[in-house]
């Protein structure tokens, strides 16, 4: 009898623990109800618990935000300078990602003004939006399904 192949192939933790996409770091700067956050995701399964109002939807708006969703999608505003924390004229929200291997660190930064503006970088070079897109989908991130955050 012949073997079946697995559906998906496998992919294996690096040593660790995290997978090459994985965020490694979040940093907002002016963004929404933050002046300023570092936050660095575990490897597995990662919890944003508060009472209303502590900023974990804005977590996940910046995730989407900076790894190149639209603001349409998120249902709150419809422009990227409503994301601008409310006093300020902008901000950034940079995600690091874990590369193929372990000392590989990929950051994208997305900088946003209340003028609707948006710049993007790539490991600190600045480039076009479709280079980030690239990216992203190199790792199979999928920004656009929100209901099943997959990072």
């Amino acid at each position: 009898m012949e073997e079946r192949r697995a559906k998906r192939l496998k992919i294996s933790r690096g040593d660790d623990d995290y997978m090459p996409g994985n965020i490694i770091e979040i940093e907002l700067h002016n963004f929404m109800t933050f002046d300023h956050l570092i936050c660095k995701p575990g490897s597995r399964l990662n919890l944003v618990i508060g009472p209303n109002g502590s900023g974990k939807s804005s977590l996940v708006c910046a995730i989407a935000l900076a790894l190149g969703g639209e603001p349409n999608l998120l249902g709150r505003a419809t422009s990227v300078g409503a994301y601008v924390k409310r006093g300020e004229e902008s901000g950034y929200i940079k995600i690091s990602l874990r590369g193929e291997t372990k000392e590989e660190k990929i950051t994208v930064m997305r900088k946003i003004d209340t003028r609707n503006k948006s710049e993007w970088l790539f490991n600190g070079k600045v480039v076009p939006k479709k280079e980030v897109l690239e990216i992203i989908q190199r790792f199979n991130i999928q920004v656009n399904n929100l209901t099943q955050v997959s990072f």
